[in-house]
């Protein structure tokens, strides 16, 4: 997950929710403020990706419909100052899903809006006959089911997201360094490269999912999709200590058990642990896709440091991408859907999804065709291993099994060798158990 890296507009945020409150109340249905215009709530978390792509295509939405009074709520802490609103029945209409929310509490209890039905004939603003399920890539659409089997499109893709394994192309290249493509050439990698002074990998020891995602999952989802989904949604805890699973464990132990494997940083955050990284002291960090920008943004990217994304390196035969979108929603109660639909309209506009994938440095989620003067290297870079068909592609969309934290604990453990292998597989069976129960 994304973590915070802008100050938030705090005040802005507090001042929108308490008007949210004060006009909506618990009542349903739209209100008309004395001007005659009727509010249009957004909910719009920015600590991954910023303001701006979002203020592009609120500015045209609002010079379009001037009949609604659009009041975006943007910022690094909106999603914790709109907690209370959706708990209390009074959500935003539109929120963008980035950021923790208690998104799987919302689904339980049916309070986003299923966009199933309005697929069927709904169409990009401004561009005549263009339907929203051909521009966009409807594949990355997050659905959920229901334990009666109805299944319902709740989160429109906007984004494509994926973790992986990130270096510097112009120290590979002055180092006449390979990128390893699988466990034996990463583990013989290790072996000939990394030093004291250069170790393998360093990740956010804090947040250690992002060695999770990036590095361990992919291994996991080589082995097979009816196996991945096991693992990845906790359907039962036994696939925890399966010899599957304990094989990928292994192969990491061994890699991260090697000399000079794993930097110190069992304490750093992600800023710092990409810092020390961009400073060299590993040669590889897991990250998403979000990271050049997040760098940029801070203005710590040296001079010459070229940026490459590749997939994990983990596997035994075929490397694996597990790709997901950034989604957005609408609340089911929703007190201006009409106005959070036509919204979604807006969205899908060619050059709305041109600036989304401008301003993020992430793939498109539509099949609309970027300018590539308008997009960092990295960025196209990123796209043509998406792209490469010598990768296989896993989608994962929504949330994965509640075992997560236990997993995070249990790689760095194993890192620290705290914990063994066989340990961390019960630890997680134990806690699937308990989910399960």
């Amino acid at each position: 997950m994304r973590k915070i890296k802008k100050l938030l507009i705090g005040t802005l945020a507090l001042c929108m929710t308490a008007s949210m409150t004060a006009c909506n109340g618990n009542g349903g249905g739209k209100k008309p403020n004395k001007d005659g215009t009727t509010d249009f709530t957004l909910q719009i978390y920015t600590g991954g990706y910023g303001a701006d792509m979002w203020k592009y295509v609120v500015e045209m939405f609002e010079k379009d419909h001037p009949e609604y009074n659009v009041i975006p709520m943007y910022g690094n802490t909106v999603n914790v100052t709109m907690q209370d609103e959706w708990r209390d029945g009074n959500p935003p209409d539109f929120v963008y899903l980035d950021g923790t929310l208690e998104k799987e509490t919302w689904l339980e209890e049916g309070m986003l809006y299923d966009f199933t039905e309005w697929l069927e004939t709904a169409t990009v603003a401004g561009e005549e006959g263009v339907k929203i399920k051909d521009r966009a890539m409807i594949d990355y659409a997050h659905k959920y089911t229901y334990d009666d089997g109805r299944t319902i499109t709740f989160g429109m893709p906007l984004l494509l997201s994926s973790y992986g394994m990130w270096y510097d192309d112009a120290l590979f290249t002055q180092k006449k360094w390979s990128v390893p493509s699988n466990y034996n050439e990463l583990s013989a990698w290790v072996d000939s490269n990394a030093t004291a002074d250069t170790a393998a990998l360093i990740y956010p020891g804090v947040y250690s999912g992002y060695l999770v995602q990036g590095m361990i999952l992919p291994a996991l989802a080589e082995v097979g999709d009816e196996f991945f989904d096991r693992v990845e949604n906790a359907r039962d805890a036994d696939v925890y200590t399966s010899a599957e699973f304990k094989a990928v464990m292994n192969r990491f132990e061994k890699i991260v058990k090697k000399s000079n494997a794993v930097a110190s940083c069992l304490s750093l955050d992600h800023t710092k642990s990409q810092m020390q990284w961009l400073n060299h002291k590993a040669a590889f960090i897991p990250n998403g896709l979000w990271l050049r920008k997040e760098m940029a943004d801070l203005n710590a990217i040296p001079d010459g440091f070229e940026m490459r994304y590749a997939p994990s390196a983990l596997n035994v035969e075929r490397q694996v991408i597990i790709a997901s979108s950034q989604t957005c929603a609408i609340a089911e109660d929703a007190k201006n859907k009409e106005a959070a639909l036509e919204f979604m309209r807006y969205l899908y506009r060619s050059d709305v999804a041109k600036k989304f994938a401008e301003s993020s440095d992430s793939p498109s989620a539509t099949n609309v065709e970027l300018d590539e003067s308008k997009v960092s290297d990295v960025l196209r870079y990123a796209q043509s291993v998406m792209n490469n068909p010598a990768y296989k592609r896993v989608l994962h969309v929504g949330s994965w099994g509640g075992v997560d934290a236990v997993f995070n604990q249990g790689v760095n453990s194993i890192v620290a060798g705290t914990k063994t292998v066989d340990e961390v597989c019960n630890e997680l069976a134990a806690q699937a158990r308990k989910q399960l129960a």
